[in-house]
This record gives C-alpha cells, structure tokens and sequence, in this order.
C-alpha cells in the first residue's frame, strides 16, 4: 500500500456533491453509516478520508482499522502515537481550523506542500464554506490555517502513523 494508491483513489472522487446541496447526504455517509442519512449531524470530511483509505486498503492506518467521523476524534488518535514529523507529505492527514483556533475544524488529504501553501483533496468542503462545502474538491490553503498532520508517510508499507502539530 502506497501513498499514490490512497491519493489515486481520493482522486477519483473528485467532483462528488451531496444531494440535495447542504443535506450532507453522500455515498461515503451512507457507507459508513449503514444506511442513507441526512441532516447537520453527519458531517463528511473525515467520513470521506474513511472512505477512502478503506478503497485503498489501508483502514488499519486512519483510526486502527476502527471508525471515527470526528476530526477531533482522528487528530487524537494520531496525537497520541508521539511519532513526531517535521514535514507534510503526500498522503498525511491534515487538520485545519479557519476560524483562527487550535481546535480541529476539518480535515483533509496531503497530495503536496511548497513549505508556505499546503493543496489537499478534502470531502466536504466548498468554496464558500471551507469546512462543510458539500463537495470533492481539490484545495490550495495557507500553512497557517494547518493545526497539525498526521499519517507522515511515503510508503504505507514500511511506516508507522504519526504526528506533527503546526507551530
């Protein structure tokens, strides 16, 4: 399992929106779920990440095989491996908050990082609402909106989940 198959599948879902718009019903939440399922309790960035990882074979690396629709949840999870990175990489997990804050907001997939500006492939995100868009979208944000990564990771295969916070 590679870092390219997980972000060739996140790819691949590039352009999917809820339906109805605002509705947060998706595929993903249906999937994870059970079940089709609408309304401001289903949120789906970190729903999507599952999803997609789970497509690539590699759910044993997003929350230990388990299940977590909460960022804060997610972010917790790595926080707690103590595997410091110093850098973002195609494939990690990354937190932001846009409000400012440290809490987590929403989260998205690393596909690539120039040391100032950070383009991740996220679920439920818009251009009009960074955090619960409704859609697929490929994203191109500032480092300051980063609260922290986790999954630093170029080959799957022969590395452990781990976790750096923005500073």
């Amino acid at each position: 399992m590679t870092a390219s198959k997980l972000l060739s599948v996140a790819r691949s879902q590039l352009g999917i929106t809820e339906s109805p718009a605002g509705s947060n019903r998706v595929k993903y939440n249906a999937e994870y779920y059970g079940r089709p399922v609408s309304g401001r309790q289903y949120p789906w960035c970190v729903v999507f990440q599952w999803w997609c990882f789970r497509e690539a074979g590699a759910s044993r690396l997003f929350y230990g095989g388990g299940q977590t629709a909460s960022c804060t949840a997610l972010y917790s999870y790595h926080k707690k491996r103590n595997q410091a990175v110093t850098d973002y990489r195609p494939g990690d997990l990354v937190f932001f908050n846009f409000s400012g804050g440290t809490a987590t907001e929403h989260v998205g997939l690393c596909e690539s990082y120039d040391g100032v500006y950070i383009t991740t492939i996220d679920g439920n995100t818009g251009t009009g609402n960074e955090a619960n868009g409704g859609a697929v979208m490929l994203r191109r944000r500032h480092k300051r909106y980063i609260v922290g990564a986790g999954i630093n990771t170029r080959d799957y295969a022969d590395r452990v989940p781990a976790l750096v916070e923005a500073g």
